[in-house]
């Protein structure tokens, strides 16, 4: 009986797996790298109000029309007020713009974690300056995490928990309220759709090729077995 539990649990592991593997993806922004002064501006690219960034099969939107105070920036390697080692990007409307996270074609995703920092480190940097990040589930609930801006001059990592089979992530820019006025930068997510975990429980009905092969798996090991004069 302990080998039959054996081969169960090696089956079962291989079953639970074949779906579960993970496609982590980084967007970098490194194609915005430019190397002087100055920024490059993404506005109004999507339409009269809305400007989007595409890379990794992940699309970064804001929204508005204020020339000069929406859509995003990314500065150049020689501004060393916002340039902190890496290229990054920054939601251009410093009095509270959204920007949201989707995945290119819409679904669900998992924000896995990301880089922030404060966007300039001339400015005055104030305590307690939170970037707030609120995830809505493909259920429709949500999820929120906050993160505290730790200094001005380097970039910090935000783990995030809670935000898988999410279909959107949304955060503000600062204003002279929060104070959190931030750039982002290397925003890993895993494009593929959550595998409920062996170990927690689900109502999902595994589909009819599932059982045939679990149960295909189940009839060789107990073939073995009889094979080798012991009853099952």
């Amino acid at each position: 009986m302990k080998r039959l539990s054996l081969g169960l649990l090696s089956l079962a592991a291989a079953f639970y797996s074949a779906g579960a593997a993970a496609t982590p993806v980084t967007i970098g922004f490194d194609s915005l790298t430019q190397s002087g002064t100055g920024f490059t501006s993404i506005q109004f690219n999507a339409g009269p109000s809305l400007s989007t960034y595409t890379e990794s099969g992940f699309v970064l939107s804001a929204t508005g029309n204020t020339p000069g105070q929406s859509g995003f920036g990314s500065a150049h390697t020689g501004e060393a007020d916002y340039y902190f080692g890496s290229t990054s990007l920054f939601n251009d409307d410093t009095n509270g713009g959204l920007t949201t996270l989707t995945k290119l074609g819409g679904g669900a995703f998992s924000l896995i974690s990301m880089e922030i920092s404060a966007l300039n480190h001339t400015w005055t940097f104030y305590d307690n300056e939170y970037v707030v990040f609120t995830g809505t589930l493909a259920d429709g609930s949500t999820v929120t995490q906050s993160a505290l801006l730790l200094n001005n001059t380097s970039f910090q990592t935000v783990v995030f928990s809670g935000f898988e089979n999410v279909v959107s992530v949304s955060w503000a820019q600062g204003n002279a309220i929060t104070h959190a006025v931030s750039q982002f930068d290397n925003i890993v997510v895993d494009a593929a759709t959550p595998v409920v975990s062996p170990t927690q429980p689900s109502n999902q009905v595994p589909e009819p090729a599932s059982i045939a092969l679990l149960g295909a798996g189940l009839l060789a090991l107990s073939r073995r077995r009889r094979k080798d004069g012991t009853a099952v």
